[in-house]
């Protein structure tokens, strides 16, 4: 569960960041991509015990740490990642197990809070994360995402094949249109690179009117 909030200028930063480990810790996951492929997901959450470097990092005791691994059907591991989450930054170096413990399963985790500065306003309806959402995956290529392989356009096959992505566009639209009182996306005529206009209705009545470039 993330609040986000957006400066002045129209920046978007994240607020808090608060995931919850849930019933048990690890978390395992499994995801089918669009050519049948299956990967294994495996998400740690860990503690610091006590400060350390990682790489040009410094780790400082209680900082949160996650690790994700995933691999293939057939048990090779495609990517083994280790993250400071209380500092967003990614580590170069697993750390020593004398450093970290396992936190106990069902623990509710607050990865980091930051105060708003001036100029920022906290953003608290759900239709602003969710067109956030819709945004990145009008610019993710299909496949793109190791974990959600249905979401993305088909950019590199329509460039081959000089068709546009007009059924994927279709069905972003009702992958988001719940979330939302109202939804339309729609390709740009004649623009140089693929642009979509969206013109959003959030639940609570706030209309949002935007073009997506990617």
């Amino acid at each position: 569960m993330r609040t986000y909030g957006q400066t002045s200028d129209g920046t978007w930063v994240t607020l808090t960041q608060t995931p919850i480990t849930g019933a048990i810790n690890p978390v395992y996951f499994t995801v089918t991509d669009a050519n049948g492929n299956v990967f294994n997901i495996v998400s740690t959450v860990y503690n610091a015990l006590t400060t350390f470097t990682s790489g040009s990092a410094t780790v400082n005791s209680g900082d949160v740490l996650q690790n994700n691994v995933i691999t293939n059907t057939f048990g090779t591991t495609l990517l083994n990642i280790w993250e400071d989450v209380t500092q967003g930054i990614t580590l170069s170096i697993a750390p020593t197990a004398s450093n970290i413990y396992q936190q106990a399963s069902g623990t509710y985790n607050f990865y980091a809070n930051w105060d708003l500065s001036a100029g920022q306003v906290e953003i608290v309806d759900s239709g602003y994360i969710w067109l956030a959402t819709l945004t990145q995956t009008l610019r993710l290529n299909t496949n793109e995402s190791p974990f959600y392989s249905n979401y993305g356009i088909p950019a590199q096959q329509s460039v081959r094949t000089q068709i546009a992505p007009d059924l994927a566009l279709n069905t972003i639209q009702n992958q988001f249109a719940p979330y939302f009182a109202s939804l339309a996306v729609t390709k740009q005529q004649n623009a140089t690179n693929p642009t979509y206009n969206v013109s959003a209705v959030f639940l609570n009545g706030t209309v949002i009117q935007t073009t997506v470039a990617t």
